[in-house]
């Protein structure tokens, strides 16, 4: 991958208190972990809280000390993208969903979410976290 071309993001992989991790339904059907695109003048940190606060409705904090894994694709749109994750942990028990894009959330247990989730990276994403998290 071209780095000058690759379009860098970030997201988070989010816990509640029960130990359950939050993951989405993109309308293609694939569960995946929020994430987007960093705003000019804005922190990996802070692009990563406000996607999951936008595409979940769930008010998330990093975990401390911060951990973070980063991963690397192409994708369908043949565009080069490097996501910076963050471990999250919440206090909310539901996503509100406001995004067309994702019809679907739920907070469920890590083995279920490994089978549920579609993308190789997501699923490495999720092991590096849970190594991290107590």
């Amino acid at each position: 991958m071209n780095s000058s071309k690759t379009v860098k993001g970030a997201g988070g992989v989010v816990f509640n208190k029960d130990g359950k991790v939050l993951i989405l339904k993109h309308k293609n059907i694939n569960w995946v972990f929020p994430k987007g695109h960093i705003d000019p003048g804005e922190t990996k940190i802070d692009a990563a809280i406000r996607e999951v606060e936008e595409e979940s409705g769930i008010v998330a904090e990093l975990v401390k000390p911060v951990f973070s894994y980063k991963t690397k694709y192409i994708n369908a749109s043949n565009v080069a993208r490097e996501i910076t994750w963050y471990l999250m942990t919440t206090n909310d028990t539901k996503p509100i969903l406001r995004e067309t894009v994702f019809p679907k959330g739920k907070f469920i247990k890590p083995e279920k979410a490994m089978k549920k989730l579609a993308y190789t990276n997501d699923k490495d994403v999720l092991e590096h976290m849970l190594s991290h998290y107590s």
